[in-house]
């Protein structure tokens, strides 16, 4: 029965990011749509990392991808957590905004490090991040109580 909770907990940590990021989206396309952005970061970040996609492909690419990383991450939050309330689940998505825009992402060429980067995007990610974080938190924490 064990694997059965590891799976029930890893596709429950899956939803949540799902959830979390479908938040941090909301947040993103408000900051997009003010020009705080340039090119949101999963855009830029597909159009490095496969050259030659349409912008339509690079658009729809973005998309599952970003919707992708952020259910891994919250099943990661989940089986290394084990599910801990928004406080830390905000730390958690704050640890993984300076993974990926101080260390992956710009290894990539997709953008520059967090710090030689337009402040307007980074404060734009850092708020997206706290909402990530805050919703998974908070989804993680109703699934345990059972809603």
């Amino acid at each position: 029965m064990r694997g059965n909770d590891e799976v029930r907990n890893a596709v429950a940590g899956a939803v949540a990011g799902t959830v979390a990021t479908a938040a941090m989206s909301a947040v993103l396309a408000v900051a997009a749509r003010r020009g705080l952005l340039q090119e949101p970061p999963p855009r830029a970040i597909v159009r490095t990392a496969l050259p030659g996609l349409s912008r339509e492909a690079v658009n729809a690419t973005a998309v599952v991808a970003h919707l992708g990383y952020g259910a891994a991450a919250g099943a990661l939050h989940r089986a290394v957590l084990g599910g801990p309330g928004p406080a830390a689940s905000v730390l958690y998505a704050l640890a993984l905004w300076a993974g990926s825009y101080q260390g992956w992402v710009p290894l990539l060429g997709a953008l520059p490090p967090a710090h030689l980067d337009d402040r307007r995007r980074q404060a734009s990610m850092i708020a997206a991040h706290v909402v990530y974080g805050l919703v998974l938190g908070a989804v993680t924490a109703r699934r345990r109580r059972g809603r």
